[in-house]
């Protein structure tokens, strides 16, 4: 006689409860999926370009975004008392009259290139929330002198 030998085996857990932890899982993993994919969508704002923002026409409008340009010579006026500042960005072929009230970046007036993170008005200028000032180069190529390389010969220190 052939014995079974299904009562030796190790009692298996009940599928329902694989189930649950399965449908768990797929729950908790899709719930952290929504947060960073729509929480990193809402809060990043890609810089664009003057002539990008004009492209976009109406359809940016009292939309939070970031625009870079050059500061047009010139154009900064400054309210000290109210801490206010207006300036006009450009690329050369479009300009964005800009008002920022708030603490201005050290780097402003000489900046090369500026970035600011608002709002485009329905009357084409820009309300700006934050102001980044870029730094003008510092490499200046008629300060480099030519190396001697024969002092490196025979010295430990180079």
């Amino acid at each position: 006689m052939a014995t079974s030998t299904l009562s030796q085996d190790k009692p298996r857990a009940k599928p329902k409860y694989q189930v649950k932890y399965l449908i768990g899982a797929i729950a908790i993993f899709g719930v952290i999926a929504y947060l960073i994919f729509f929480g990193l969508s809402q809060t990043s704002q890609w810089a664009m370009t003057l002539t990008e923002l004009h492209a976009k026409g109406n359809s940016a409008v009292g939309q939070g975004v970031r625009v870079t340009g050059q500061l047009q010579a010139n154009s900064v006026q400054k309210d000290i008392k109210s801490n206010q500042i207006a300036f006009v960005l450009t690329d050369g072929v479009n300009q964005l009259p800009v008002s920022y009230n708030g603490v201005v970046p050290d780097t402003f007036d000489r900046a090369v290139e500026v970035v600011a993170e608002g709002k485009l008005n329905a009357d084409g200028t820009f309300t700006a929330t934050n102001l980044l000032a870029k730094c003008p180069s510092k490499y200046d190529e008629s300060k480099i002198e030519e190396f001697d390389t024969s002092k490196m010969q025979g010295n430990p220190n180079y």
